[in-house]
């Protein structure tokens, strides 16, 4: 059993996303090492589990980090200016904890940004292990039409800002070459990290599914409406209008849209499908509890992703929990998980191209029952490789991979 550090800037075991890499990272990886849990968010939400439930082998300690509020290039600029001197923090820490007992491994494992490398590659003489990590996703921008203003500008500055930091920052160059051993969360940042590092990677998702809560395929009627259930915050990135304009262009009214979710760009949409005439068949639910997200999701047939840009989203974590497809746009790390299998990926050519081929998928799941069933049943196969048992097998051949080979 070996002792891990782990450097976690978010976890919770209530939220999803990032919180819950780490959360579900420390519930299976306990079993198996001694974990030392440096976290900067999420003390509240530990501090009230750790009341009803035990840990074992898992140390808590919190590094507390100012939270930044606000929007704009301002904040946004205070939040990594925070968020650097968090990470000195993490170091002072480390260092002393080091200093006193004997760690094994030091493993960075969120947020899953390179932009940001931390310090504790700096320690001397501890194996170091960073991952999943993504690099740059930048955002396509054939699809200006569903960024708005704000969104192009951000597009644009991620496109130069982003690749600067990934070729030109001296900091993320000398700890990509100190890692012990990278992983990378989407097939993208495995191409980036040997293009620009000259650097092998493991794939390996960020994050993946706890337990399949489906182990049969999903029927459909003929007759019965095709349910689907888009989550998400319906802001610019998640560029839910291409759902929106994609429906508008489906011949047939059998199918019903469940949007799981608030955001600045709400009322827009809604007015945006009364236009369209197809308000009828949305139904718009907000941001609803979990347990109200999961039964939607179980009654779905077909899960959509319209991300502009995403690591890989724990909504597909759940669909697939529930044997239930999921359509994506054709890139970031949904590019590596969703197969013909067990869903549809969306090539990105142009606007009119990616609404086109979301609307014609949507008519042929409608009139081809048969299709889902073949699609879900594809999503209980892929979904072994995805669970977390399998991912614990993963992390610790790659430890011991890396504990052998600094012993050689």
């Amino acid at each position: 059993m070996m002792t891990i550090a782990i450097i976690t800037y978010d976890i919770s075991p209530y939220r999803g996303s990032e919180a819950s890499v780490s959360w579900n990272y420390v519930c299976n990886m306990r079993f198996y090492h001694k974990l030392i849990v440096l976290y900067g968010r999420g003390k509240e939400e530990i501090e009230k589990y750790l009341q009803a439930n035990e840990l074992e082998n898992v140390t808590f300690i919190n590094v507390p980090y100012v939270e930044i509020d606000g929007k704009g290039f301002i904040t946004d600029i205070k939040y990594n200016w925070n968020y650097r001197k968090w990470h000195k923090k993490v170091y002072q820490i480390v260092t002393a904890i080091v200093e006193k007992q004997d760690i094994d491994i030091i493993h960075y494992l969120n947020p899953i940004g390179f932009k940001e490398p931390g310090f504790c590659w700096q320690i001397k003489d501890k194996l170091y292990v960073w991952g999943p990590m993504q690099g740059v996703e930048n955002r396509p921008l054939c699809l200006w039409k569903a960024m708005g203003k704000t969104g192009i500008i951000d597009a644009i500055a991620r496109l130069v800002l982003h690749n600067g930091i990934m070729f030109f920052s001296p900091r993320v160059r000398r700890a990509v070459k100190r890692a012990d051993c990278l992983m990378a969360a989407t097939p993208n940042t495995v191409k980036q990290m040997k293009r620009v590092f000259g650097k092998q990677t493991v794939y390996l998702p960020e994050n993946g599914i706890t337990h399949m809560c489906r182990t049969e395929p999903i029927h459909k009627s003929k007759n019965e409406l095709l349910r689907i259930v888009w989550i998400g915050s319906v802001c610019h990135r998640k560029a839910l209008i291409l759902l929106i304009d994609a429906l508008s262009k489906v011949k047939t009214k059998a199918w019903r849209l469940d949007v799981l979710g608030d955001g600045p760009l709400l009322e827009r949409l809604r007015q945006k499908a009364d236009q369209y005439g197809i308000s009828e068949n949305i139904k718009w639910r907000g941001a609803i509890p979990r347990t109200e997200v999961m039964k939607t999701i179980q009654s779905a047939h077909l899960h959509v992703i319209s991300s502009l840009g995403e690591g890989n989203p724990t909504t597909l974590w759940e669909a697939m929990s529930w044997a239930v497809p999921t359509m994506t746009l054709d890139h970031c790390g949904m590019a590596g998980v969703v197969c013909e299998k067990c869903g549809i990926k969306i090539p990105i050519h142009s606007y009119k191209q990616v609404t086109d081929d979301i609307a014609h998928n949507i008519e042929m799941l409608s009139s081809n029952p048969d299709k889902v069933t073949n699609l879900s049943e594809g999503v209980i196969e892929c979904s072994k490789q995805y669970l977390w048992e399998c991912r614990v097998g993963i992390l610790n051949n790659i430890y011991s991979r890396v504990l052998r080979e600094v012993q050689r």
